[in-house]
């Protein structure tokens, strides 16, 4: 059995992974890279995958979510989920450890443990971060054009001012429960946002997520909020939930995961059935 098959998108932030393939071919030459055509590809390519111990993804968020939700999909269920982050916001791979230097990320699949990590899905479809109804569409569209040049922080830091300004307000049903007048909520098992932007989240059990939202401020009262979020506060609100959740709106909403839009609601939220069994450094080197 192979022990690594490494799925490259190419244009991962501006053209990263391509710059860095030659270095990454020498870090690990007991692996096999294969060079990615489109997202749609990535996620057939893993889910298809025979005769190798782990799957790794080298590309930006889309790219780990995309390969992530295929190796979830793939008959094999001892297959290993590894990263070589090469996008412009690496939450997923601060949260749990994975180092960003690409020597330091190799070693880690190598010599790294396996977590066994409980993934949430939209509409079956997995996500490994947030999901994010309205504003976080537009944020995500502008944030991945400027992160390039501008850098996580300030990349992020704009869009999210912007479309905090615009106002804009919804009404969502979460389940039983009708939300009104929100500017911005999002469903995650994760504290890490974007761009440095943290929420201080509860502790959850292994089977519950979070709701989280703000509503009903002005936007003085919002660009407030988004100063607490760079320095992890407590704001908005929460609501904890277990099993599956409908959500849906009279208007249309947009719907944006890990970095990319999704259309829009009405979207139901759930675990994955199956746990990701992903590569990471052994607890206590984070």
């Amino acid at each position: 059995m192979s022990r690594f098959l490494i799925l490259v998108n190419p244009s991962s932030h501006g053209g990263r992974s391509a710059r860095r393939l030659p270095q990454l071919k020498r870090l690990l030459p007991e692996g096999e890279f294969v060079v990615l055509e489109n997202i749609e590809e990535a996620r057939r390519k893993a889910r298809e995958a025979e005769g190798f111990e782990s799957i790794v993804a080298c590309g930006g968020d889309g790219t780990v979510n995309a390969i992530a939700g295929g190796v979830l999909e793939n008959p094999d269920p001892s297959l290993k989920f590894g990263v070589l982050y090469t996008g412009t916001s690496p939450d997923f791979c601060r949260e749990h450890g994975i180092p960003l230097d690409p020597a330091r990320a190799v070693e880690t699949l190598r010599t790294g443990e396996v977590r066994e990590i409980p993934v949430l899905a939209a509409n079956g479809v997995p996500f490994l971060c947030s999901m994010n109804l309205g504003m976080g569409a537009a944020v995500s569209a502008s944030a991945n054009a400027l992160r390039p040049r501008l850098g996580d922080f300030a990349g992020t830091l704009w869009p999210v001012v912007r479309e905090t300004l615009r106002s804009r307000r919804y009404d969502i049903a979460a389940g039983d429960e009708m939300l009104c007048g929100i500017i911005h909520a999002l469903v995650t098992r994760m504290p890490r946002i974007a761009g440095g932007m943290r929420l201080a989240l509860p502790p959850l059990a292994e089977d519950e997520y979070a709701l989280w939202m703000v509503r009903n401020v002005s936007r003085a009262g919002a660009l407030a909020l988004i100063w607490k979020l760079f320095r992890g506060k407590s704001c908005g609100e929460f609501r904890i939930l277990r099993g599956r959740t409908e959500f849906s709106s009279a208007a249309p909403v947009a719907v944006e995961y890990d970095g990319d839009p999704h259309g829009a609601l009405p979207v139901a939220v759930d675990f994955h059935p199956r746990r990701l069994r992903l590569i990471a450094p052994p607890q206590g080197e984070n």
